[in-house]
């Protein structure tokens, strides 16, 4: 992946409007800024819905102090959430279902939190039963985009994919002088069908497959290794 500076974004796409001159849209955050960070938004959220967190994953730790914890500033979508077991191993939480949440809420907790389960809240997770103070683990997600403000600030998107942000960008301007923008349309329609043809294709030497639960969740996952 290169990386594109905002400068570069709003050239490109100034190039595919054929508007070479910032004066009728303005070169701030709500002119052609907005365009840009408008399509950085879409196709971030397409290629996270094609390849999950082959590009974009993030993570956080977190101690438990409580019930609850707070999710990252940047959260946009959860992966997963690991807790740090006594032994030195770690435990795949799984999510429970609210019409669930008393009874693991008032359920004896088993060595090492073995049963604890989350919940998306708002801004944090509700992990029950809850681990004892201190316990720690990490949080999996995906980002939300990047807001670029500055002409030095950057994304990075693979294979060239900038363009569809250009494209998008391009046709807002035409729209907004009133011009015709069905060729670009038919540009950026033909990447989203692209996007959509190898969505979930670039791992291609381990397929998707059935994950064991009791597996995941159990303690003496030793066992389950050949």
């Amino acid at each position: 992946m290169t990386a594109v500076t905002l400068a570069t974004l709003r050239t490109r796409a100034r190039e595919r409007a054929d508007m070479p001159a910032a004066g009728f849209i303005p070169d701030s955050a709500t002119g052609i800024d907005a365009f840009i960070n408008e399509g950085v938004q879409r196709l971030h959220e397409k290629l996270c819905e094609a390849f999950s967190s082959n590009y974009t994953q993030s993570s956080s730790a977190f101690t438990v102090t409580g019930e609850t914890v707070a999710l990252p500033a940047d959260f946009y979508k959860l992966l997963g959430v690991d807790l740090n077991l006594s032994d030195g191993t770690k435990a795949t939480l799984q999510r429970f279902e609210r019409g669930m949440r008393n009874v693991y809420r008032n359920a004896m907790v088993l060595p090492d939190s073995v049963c604890t389960h989350y919940e998306l809240a708002g801004q944090n997770l509700r992990l029950l039963p809850t681990p004892a103070n201190g316990t720690t683990g990490t949080i999996w997600y995906l980002p939300i985009a990047t807001v670029l403000t500055l002409t030095s600030d950057t994304v990075n998107f693979p294979n060239g994919w900038e363009r569809y942000v250009v494209l998008y960008t391009a046709i807002q301007m035409k729209l907004k002088e009133e011009s015709d923008v069905r060729d670009l349309r038919y540009e950026l329609e033909k990447m989203e069908a692209e996007l959509q043809a190898i969505a979930d294709r670039r791992d291609l030497a381990s397929p998707a497959h059935a994950v064991d639960v009791e597996q995941v969740q159990a303690s003496e996952w030793r066992r389950w290794l050949p």
